[in-house]
């Protein structure tokens, strides 16, 4: 009985080291590739997350056309340096027409404050983030770009 007790003690104390140490692993900084998803009809001419840093997490996914869900998340910009659970600023600027630029309209432009998600699993090297049309930004850490988007979009093209 006594070695029993000693062996579940021992597997106990494992398990939590095991969980701490895990857990300090997913909070680490990272680097990984950052992509961006717009439901906006119109492009973003860019965007930076966390440039105070200078995490090199950036981007410009175009506008969505009418019929599809999303525009941007075909292309990605990797060795962008994020830490999860931490707190970083999300600019983003939407691209002018032609007559906005001529007539010397600024650009619109947002920043917001963001937490860095825990990544899904220790092997997740993908950052996605999304520009929703009511001006949200949630954060999506993904293992492959096969998986499936936040909110799944419609079968038509990535563009």
């Amino acid at each position: 009985m006594r070695h029993a007790w000693h062996a579940l003690r021992i597997a106990g104390l494992t398990a939590v080291l095991w969980l701490t140490g895990c857990d300090a692993v997913l909070s680490q900084s990272r680097t990984v590739c950052v992509t961006g998803y717009n439901q906006n009809e119109r492009g973003i001419h860019e965007f930076w997350l966390d440039e105070e840093n200078s995490s090199g997490c950036r981007g410009n996914p175009s506008g969505r056309k009418p019929t599809n869900t999303w525009g941007g998340g075909g292309g990605f910009v990797c060795g962008c340096n994020v830490a999860p659970g931490r707190q970083v600023s999300l600019f983003w600027q939407f691209s002018r027409t032609r007559k906005e630029y001529d007539a010397k309209i600024p650009p619109e432009q947002h920043t917001v404050q963001v937490t860095i998600p825990q990544p899904e699993s220790p092997s997740s090297r993908y950052l996605r983030v999304y520009f929703m049309k009511d001006g949200s930004t949630p954060l999506q850490w993904v293992d492959d770009m096969g998986t499936p988007e936040l909110i799944p979009r419609k079968r038509e093209s990535r563009i």
